[in-house]
């Protein structure tokens, strides 16, 4: 009796994973210089249809649409968000995923909470000058 319970619970639990889409196992948004790499891994995309990155300011009232990503073989998938300090005040910064799914939609939030300082925005500048 127990192993049909066992078996019976391991087959739901496979079914819901396969229903529900993808599996996030990272989803953070890390500094580049002077701009934001927002990356997130996944090991399951089974239903998965496209990624949305968005934006919100901290002084901001709603998030700002990014991209949109397809999903791919990668597994790990990076945005780079060059467009940061472009008149744009009122870190700290939040980035939602938006993983679209046939069975619905899965959100992920993360917090970038430190801005640059002005000496290394201005690094990230120079450096982008001579790329």
């Amino acid at each position: 009796m127990t192993r049909k319970v066992t078996v019976f619970a391991v087959f739901w639990l496979l079914v819901a994973t396969l229903a529900y889409g993808a599996t996030i196992t990272l989803f953070q948004a890390t500094f580049d210089g002077s701009n934001v790499r927002v990356e997130w891994e996944t090991t399951n995309e089974a239903g998965v249809q496209s990624y949305d990155i968005w934006r919100k300011a901290n002084n901001e009232p709603s998030f700002a649409h990014m991209i949109t990503m397809q999903p791919g073989s990668l597994r790990r998938y990076q945005f780079l968000d060059t467009n940061l300090y472009r008149g744009i005040n009122g870190g700290p910064f939040t980035y939602r995923l938006v993983v679209h799914t046939s069975t619905g939609d899965q959100t992920y939030t993360t917090v970038l909470s430190t801005t640059p300082s002005a000496v290394q925005r201005s690094w990230g500048s120079i450096k982008s000058m001579f790329r």
